[in-house]
This record gives structure tokens, sequence and C-alpha cells, in this order.
């Protein structure tokens, strides 16, 4: 992975220096959740959670209005569950996901040619790879308790038998892919992103009662072109 991270940035700098395309930076937040298919939608309460995004990113001109967007991205995605049951030992629970993942989108973009400001829209699918992450668990009934498990990013049996990993949240497949979309504004160098991505996949290797989930995220970031 990290000999192709390399590659990729010398192909973006080398294509740079000819002109043939534009990189930049930019940062910001990510609010992600999941699409979850459950049994119960009175007993399992899914919330969205707060991170932040890095990006690399590479515009390729095709032509004065159209260019091929991708790069290479650090976001922060995951979700706040709260948990109500009446089965023992837990009665009320809140679990917290975090998962951190590369992700390289691919859109096709349009884009205006005024003066000074610009308007862009981009889709296209995006991959990711999951890095580490981990679930946070606060119980509060009938005895208040802390505790962080990882997640492993296998199908293997779990060590324990925490709440996560009795749901079925340290079991989380590594590879995901989706569908993206973009809209932005652009001054000069500046520009500001909305991009919201939605998985395709179920990223769970197993569920519990029936449960499916898949990522989403929207993310507001600001970046500067060089």
């Amino acid at each position: 992975m990290k000999k192709l991270i390399i590659f990729c940035t010398i192909i973006v700098f080398t294509l740079h220096s000819y002109g043939q395309i534009s990189i930049g930076l930019s940062a910001g937040s990510t609010f992600s959740s999941m699409k979850a298919d459950l049994r119960d939608l009175s007993t399992f309460k899914i919330k969205p959670k707060t991170g932040f995004n890095f990006n690399l990113i590479a515009d390729i001109n095709l032509n004065s209005s159209l260019s091929l967007s991708t790069g290479l991205s650090f976001t922060q995605k995951g979700f706040r569950q709260t948990l109500y049951t009446e089965y023992s030992p837990f009665t009320a629970a809140e679990m917290i996901s975090h998962m951190n993942y590369i992700e390289i989108p691919v859109y096709l973009k349009i884009h205006t040619n005024l003066t000074k400001v610009n308007f862009f829209y981009g889709v296209g699918p995006y991959f990711s790879l999951g890095l580490n992450g981990k679930v946070s668990t606060n119980t509060f009934e009938p005895v208040d308790s802390s505790y962080t498990v990882d997640i492993k990013w296998s199908k293997a049996p779990s060590d324990g038998n925490s709440l996560p990993e009795t749901y079925g949240y340290t079991k989380i497949k590594r590879f995901d892919f989706g569908i993206g979309n973009m809209v932005g504004i652009k001054y000069k160098q500046l520009f500001l992103t909305l991009d919201y991505r939605y998985s395709f996949k179920n990223i769970m290797w197993e569920y519990y009662q029936d449960e499916k989930m898949s990522n989403i995220s929207l993310s507001l970031y600001v970046g500067y072109i060089f």
C-alpha cells in the first residue's frame, strides 16, 4: 500500500509539472453514519458522529469545462448507537464506532469558466481501505461502566464477549466502495466543497438480529489549488 501511494504521488507531481493536472490540498469536517437494516428501530438508535478529513486532490484536465477529479483522502467515519433493551444484563448503553479510512474518489467533474468565482459539480465511484478503528462503549443500567474495544477488520472469532463484539461491530470488512458526488465553489485558487458518499457494501462480516450496515458520510472541506 505504501509503494502504491508513493507511485501515485510521483505520477501526480510529474503530470503537474507538464501542466496537464492541477493539484491541491484540503481539510475539513466529516459527518458520518450508517444505512442500517435493523429489526427493531425502537431499540437501536443510529446517530451520526463527527470526524475530520484531509485530502490530496488531483484534477486531470479533459477540456476547458470537464476534468477527472481524483486523489487520496484520509477520512474518519463511524456512528453513534444508543441501545435500549430489556434483555439482561444491559438495559441502556451508548456505543461510538470510530473508523479511519484511506479513500480514492474518481469523479467526473464539470465546472464553469468565469473570471474569478466558479462553480463545479462532480459524480463517480470511490474506494476505501480501513486503517484502524475502535468502539467506545458506555453502559448506564444496571451498572455504569466504560470500555473500548479495537476493530479487528477480520471474520475471525472475537476474543471477548463485550457489547460491541456481541453485535458484530468489531468484525468489519476492510475494503469498501460506493458512489459519491460533490458540489462546490471556487474563488481564484481557494475552493469550498460539500461531498456526499454512499456505500454499496454491507461492511459487517457477521450481523446480529438481521443487522446490515453501510457507510454514509457528508464532508465539508476547504482547500487550495496550486
